[in-house]
């Protein structure tokens, strides 16, 4: 059987945080992200870190969340067709996890559970394509994206 040429291999939340303030959490949450990408070529990695903010319409509760991921390329797949992988596939696989957690999170925290919905993210390669860089190493610049 052929591997992947793309291939989520794994992710860490780096930083998360819920405030709740009195009163009822809405069932309707504001959602934006701040993408950033590495690609290091030479290891044939990408390194996605996505930024999640959150907050019910009335500002009961906001969430923060920076989650980080890992895929490896095929280093035979030409650049053109890894592109697509990167940007629109990558914060697709990664979303998903973020969603358990924060229901897990806020479950856990003795709240009505919050229960994203199920997104398109496709939008937010454009902006990951501008906030991606390249470098000798994938951990090399997470620290420095955010400090």
């Amino acid at each position: 059987m052929e591997s992947a040429k793309f291939q989520f291999k794994e992710y860490f939340i780096r930083k998360s945080s819920i405030e709740k303030k009195e009163g009822e959490v809405s069932d309707e949450f504001k959602i934006s992200f701040l993408p950033k990408g590495i690609i290091n070529n030479s290891d044939s990695c990408f390194r996605l870190i996505l930024g999640v903010h959150i907050e019910d319409v009335d500002q009961v509760i906001i969430i923060d969340i920076e989650a980080v991921a890992n895929y490896y390329f095929d280093k035979e797949v030409d650049f053109a067709s890894l592109e697509s992988y990167f940007y629109i596939n990558a914060p697709a696989l990664l979303f998903p996890y973020i969603r358990a957690y924060i229901s897990t999170l806020t479950n856990l925290s003795g709240y009505k559970p919050v229960n994203l919905p199920t997104l398109n993210l496709q939008r937010l390669g454009k902006e990951l394509k501008e906030r991606t860089t390249e470098s000798d190493s994938c951990w090399s610049l997470v620290l420095s994206l955010y400090s």
